[in-house]
């Protein structure tokens, strides 16, 4: 039996969670992987939007975290595809969208519009544990 007193609260924070990361950028992905890999969460990376929907065909995650931004299609059409999912295939799993270009809140109303959860500004490496951990405790959306 395991002391969970001798592991830090951040590696408990996101126990159990599995998460779906998309990101193109190798590096970020890879630096985001392994944060909320060393937070607790079990963590499928990939790097782009149609091997985010095979990776989601083969089994749904307790949560998405994208980039807006990427080569080929993006994040505004990964959620639309997302959200047209039958219930038991990931459309309404909480999604978190990311990305650098952060000029107006126009942006922000614009994400939570297309379906997004939340959004988060780039850099996120200080908040997306904190972030996905409250959604975790967040109930189911219906």
């Amino acid at each position: 039996m395991e002391d969970r007193r001798a592991m830090p609260a951040s590696v408990l924070r996101l126990r159990g969670l599995s998460v779906l990361l998309v990101d193109d950028d190798e590096d970020e992905l890879n630096l985001l992987g392994s944060l909320l890999t060393q937070a607790g969460a079990e963590v499928t990376a990939v790097s782009t939007v149609e091997a985010a929907l095979r990776a989601l065909a083969e089994r749904v995650r307790d949560v998405l975290v994208s980039d807006l931004a990427m080569k080929g299609h993006d994040g505004f059409t990964l959620i639309r595809r997302i959200r047209r999912l039958p219930r038991d295939r990931g459309r309404d799993m909480p999604c978190v969208a990311m990305s650098a270009f952060v000029g107006t809140r126009r942006l922000r109303e614009q994400v939570l519009a297309a379906g997004y959860t939340d959004f988060l500004a780039k850099p996120v490496h200080d908040r997306i544990v904190d972030t996905l951990g409250a959604l975790a405790r967040q109930p189911t959306r219906a």
